[in-house]
């Protein structure tokens, strides 16, 4: 079978070679993402609520494990007593002096001075309050580092009320991991192909190149049958947002940029496609709405990919489950604008932070922006991935993460391609991870 992809204007064929391809259980697990309400008439204080209510349930029976009903769970209202310990279930909301304001923005009208533009918003002066349905407290205390948090993580936390009314953390609980199903066991290798920030309307850059690289691997076309052999055992393709443009970009795609490229992006899906099953995540630069979590991208822009059943328009964020592997990620925003408001400066550190509070995308919808979401929280993490990865990095980063009742979890960073014409390939038979160079 032959199949063309249109680059720069030129036209490339590429021959599907005849490969024993494997294959391995898939369903998809994102319908909380797919089903979440839009209904913009609402207020984004339903979140906070479903959030909040979500982890109590969650937090306690972590609570009772860890201190052995030992002290009193109360609301912020219950409080009376001064200076007697109890624990506190609330939402951590961080005042931060450098985050970015509507006022600001307007200074020139305000007839104030305009405010740099920044990319970093930790201050010295920065602090934290805990906020449940009613009331809100300042808290105080070395348990918490203000610049390890962000705003709209979910904590238990053991103290007391001063007579200024600053609540005391002694001690803090985290949600940690939820209980993990046992993972598979392979007698063989099967590989999951993951890459991000293909950044196809972009003409600029050597990255095509590159891309037509990693079409002829995949393909088998590459010369020897250890290649072939290698190949045969990639079971599926995971493109984590960015294949319009990437994130690290500042131009902004129009209307004619998508309506140019789209051609270039369809083929490109089909010839994935046409090998192995792809599951495409649209990202914040890409022909979707911004808002997460993001719809899986209009099926009118691949009419070539859709005829394979093996291509799957696919939200953000996005969960699945390949050969009993649970794989959870997102496109990179959330875990980028938590770096912005911390001083947690790796996407590596700051994915293990978000398994530890069980929550993907906590600084939704404060930084972020997302659907208000009424009756629940699509963002928590309800199921505890044996893969989790984040696109659009700056570069690749993988971990192996171990919770407290035995969780394995591979973390993977996703790199950008248009940068560094690199994937990462992980071996469900071992959890292993390693990234691949076209160059």
């Amino acid at each position: 079978m032959l199949f063309k992809v249109n680059v720069e204007n030129s036209k490339k064929q590429f021959e599907v070679v005849d490969v024993d391809r494997h294959s391995v259980q898939y369903a998809d697990g994102s319908s909380r993402f797919y089903k979440v309400s839009r209904d913009f008439s609402k207020q984004y204080a339903h979140i906070y609520s479903a959030r909040l209510n979500i982890f109590r349930n969650i937090l306690a029976p972590v609570v009772n494990k860890k201190y052995s009903n030992k002290y009193k769970i109360l609301k912020l209202c219950d409080l009376r007593d001064k200076g007697t310990p109890c624990i506190i279930i609330g939402t951590l909301f961080k005042l931060q002096e450098l985050k970015p304001s509507i006022l600001k923005e307007l200074s020139d009208q305000l007839e104030i001075l305009p405010q740099p533009t920044r990319t970093h918003f930790v201050h010295e002066t920065d602090s934290l309050v805990l906020e449940d349905e009613l009331q809100r407290i300042k808290l105080s205390g070395d348990c918490i580092d203000v610049n390890k948090v962000v705003t709209g993580v979910v904590v238990a936390i053991l103290g007391s009320e001063d007579e200024d009314g600053i609540f005391t953390v002694k001690d803090v609980c985290w949600a940690g991991c939820n209980v993990q199903k046992p993972l598979p066991t392979l007698n063989n290798d099967r590989y999951i192909v993951l890459m991000s920030g293909l950044s196809l309307a972009s003409k600029f850059g050597d990255h095509l190149f590159s891309l037509n690289l990693f079409i002829e691997w995949l393909s088998g076309f590459c010369g020897t049958t250890q290649y072939q052999e290698e190949v045969s055992k990639i079971v599926r393709v995971i493109i984590a947002g960015g294949i319009y443009a990437n994130q690290s970009s500042d131009y902004q795609l129009s209307e004619s940029d998508v309506i140019s490229s789209s051609d270039v992006v369809d083929s490109f899906s089909a010839a994935v496609s046409a090998v192995t099953p792809l599951d495409l995540m649209p990202g914040c630069k890409d022909p979707t709405g911004i808002m997460l979590p993001q719809k899986p991208f209009h099926y009118c822009l691949f009419p070539k990919a859709i005829e394979y059943k093996s291509f799957n328009r696919v939200s953000n964020p996005y969960e699945c489950d390949i050969g009993g592997f649970v794989c959870l990620g997102t496109s990179g925003e959330p875990i980028r604008d938590i770096m912005q408001n911390s001083e947690i400066d790796k996407h590596l550190d700051v994915m293990k932070k978000t398994l530890e509070w069980r929550h993907m995308a906590p600084t939704c919808p404060d930084n972020v922006p997302c659907t208000p979401c009424i009756d629940t929280d699509p963002f928590t993490i309800y199921n505890c991935p044996a893969i989790y990865f984040s696109g659009n990095c700056t570069e690749f980063e993988t971990e192996i993460f171990n919770g407290d009742d035995g969780q394995k979890v591979r973390i993977v960073c996703i790199p950008d391609f248009c940068e560094t014409k690199t994937v990462v390939l992980v071996n469900l038979a071992n959890l292993e991870c390693y990234s691949m160079t076209f160059g």
